[in-house]
Parts: structure tokens; C-alpha cells; sequence
């Protein structure tokens, strides 16, 4: 009933205008975008695009079938997003940082969002999905969510176990193509994926952007930082924009580190380590040395 009232509203605005244009009567386009909207789930800005009121009845019937399709997923969604801000109203609210109420909220939040056994939440945890994208959110054991977190699922996102979110992060998982690229204004946002592997801490008022697909497992995050690409395995990041400043193990600690806590199959490739912490780490530090020799 909400949404008929929107369309009946806007439906006395747009067929005044549509009746200017053509021979048809004010009140004939009227209760024809009311009928649309009853048969064929359209919006008044839709049946305007489509000139419907023009239209043949093959033409409106096979176009209409269409809007149908689309016009379930979209109410769907929509059903979905409200349900979703409901939600946060309710378990987002301080009150339920009360000692009584803690275990109800996390309860609650990993059956919404998927989480596996020990999920904790604090409290203004924000997690939804944006323009009317079909996002994914799949959290593991052992997870925290500190406050203030918000979590944009538009796109796929993953959480590994033992993953701790400090306060204030912020993780973005779809993208506007027209604001990094004029030439692409005005295309539909699209989703991104993000998989956070087991065992990262991503520390207070972090950002994850939607052009990072990837934290590698057992990462450090710094406080403040923006993450803009993929990161490695046992990396500690920091910056703006984020950068690799050092590795929590050596490629012989990760080794150990790997055959306490995985089967084979799922161990990182000494040999792939072993470059990134070349590559990020080791050569940085013969710069260092080099300069300090000079300074001296």
C-alpha cells in the first residue's frame, strides 16, 4: 500500500505532463500507470522511459513481462532493506551493550549475517547492502566486531575465523565506475569482492576499499589506515594509503608457524612467501642500511 501511494503521487504529476505531449487524456494515462504498476510492478519514470503509453499491446505485453521479472527482485530487495534497518534500530542501540542483553545481540546478528559459533558484536554495528545489488556476507568462528563498525555487503564478502574489526572500520564492497572514469558517468554501481583470511586484526577507523579483493591471512592493519589493494599473508600495513612496512614472521617462523596450524593443502607457499617478503620487506631494508651508512 506504501508503494501505491508513491506511485499514485507521482502518477498525477508525470501524466499532467505526458498528456502536453500527446493526444491522450490526462486522466487515461493516469489510470494507465496505475494499471502498469498493479500488472507489471512498474514505476511511473519507468512507463515514462519506455513511452508505454505509445506503445502497441504485443509491445507492452512483452515489455511489461520483463518489468515483472525485475519488479520481483527489486521488491524483494526492498523488503529486504527495510527489514534490514529494523534490525540495526533495534540490536544496533546502546542498550544492548548491557551485560543481560550482549549474548541476544550476537545471537541475533550471526543468524541475520551468517556468522559461524562465538560471533561478538559491540554495539552501532552497521551491516547492509546498497543499490539494489545482490551482495553476499559469510563470517567465521571466533570473529569480533568492535563499534561503529560498518560493513557494506553490496558485493561478496567473506570473513575468515578469528578476524578482529576495531572500532570505526569501514568496508566498502561495490563501485561507482563514473567516479574514477568520467567517460563511465552514469553507469550502474557494480559489486566487488572481498575476502578477509583467517586470523587479521584491521585496526581503528581502517578502510577497506572496494579495489581491494584480498587481505592475506594473519595480516596487521594499522590504526587509520586506507586499504587500497590486495594484501599479502602475515603483512603489517599502515598508512595512507596503506603500505607494507614490515611481516610479522620470517619465511622460516611462517614455515613453523603454517605446519602448526594448517594440513598441506592448506599452507601458504613458502616459496611465494619468501618473494613477498623480499619484495616488501628484505630489500627495504638494505635501503635503509645503505642510507644510513651514507648519513653517517
Amino acid at each position: 500500500m506504501r508503494r501505491l501511494m508513491q506511485v499514485e503521487r507521482f502518477a498525477r504529476k508525470q501524466s499532467k505532463l505526458l498528456s502536453k505531449e500527446c493526444n491522450l487524456s490526462r486522466l487515461k494515462i493516469y489510470t494507465d500507470m496505475l494499471f502498469c504498476f498493479l500488472k507489471y510492478k512498474m514505476w511511473t519514470n519507468q512507463y515514462v522511459k519506455e513511452n508505454f503509453h505509445l506503445l502497441s499491446s504485443s509491445e507492452r505485453e512483452r515489455i511489461g513481462k520483463e518489468y515483472i521479472k525485475t519488479g520481483r527482485i527489486r521488491d524483494a530487495w526492498q523488503k529486504d532493506f527495510r527489514k534490514n534497518r529494523k534490525f540495526f534500530i533495534k540490536y544496533g542501540n546502546i542498550k544492548y551493550e548491557k551485560v543481560s542483553l550482549r549474548e541476544k545481540r550476537n545471537k541475533a546478528y550471526a543468524k541475520r549475517y551468517n556468522a559461524e559459533e562465538n560471533f561478538v558484536v559491540e554495539y552501532d554495528v552497521h551491516i547492509s547492502r546498497q543499490h539494489y545489488l545482490d551482495g553476499t556476507i559469510k563470517i567465521g568462528k571466533d570473529v569480533l566486531f568492535s563499534k561503529h563498525v560498518t560493513i557494506d555487503y553490496s558485493g561478496d564478502v567473506i570473513i575468515g575465523d578469528k578476524v578482529k574489526l576495531s572500532d570505526g572500520v569501514v568496508i566498502e564492497s561495490h563501485t561507482h565506475p563514473g567516479y574514477t572514469n568520467p567517460s563511465m558517468t552514469g553507469q550502474a554501481p557494480r559489486k566487488e569482492s572481498l575476502t578477509i583470511e583467517d586470523g587479521c586484526v584491521i585496526g581503528t577507523k581502517t578502510i577497506i576499499l572496494e579495489s581491494c579483493h584480498k587481505i592475506g591471512r594473519h595480516s596487521r592493519i594499522g590504526a587509520g589506515t586506507v586499504v587500497r589493494f590486495d594484501i599479502p599473508p602475515y603483512a603489517v600495513v599502515t598508512g595512507n594509503p596503506g603500505k607494507i612496512v614490515g611481516f610479522t614472521f620470517n619465511p622460516e617462523e611462517m614455515a613453523d608457524f603454517e605446519e602448526s596450524m594448517y594440513s598441506i593443502e592448506q599452507r601458504t607457499s613458502r616459496e611465494e612467501y619468501e618473494k613477498i617478503y623480499k619484495k616488501y620487506f628484505s630489500s627495504k631494508l638494505r635501503e635503509i642500511k645503505s642510507y644510513i651508512k651514507r648519513s653517517i
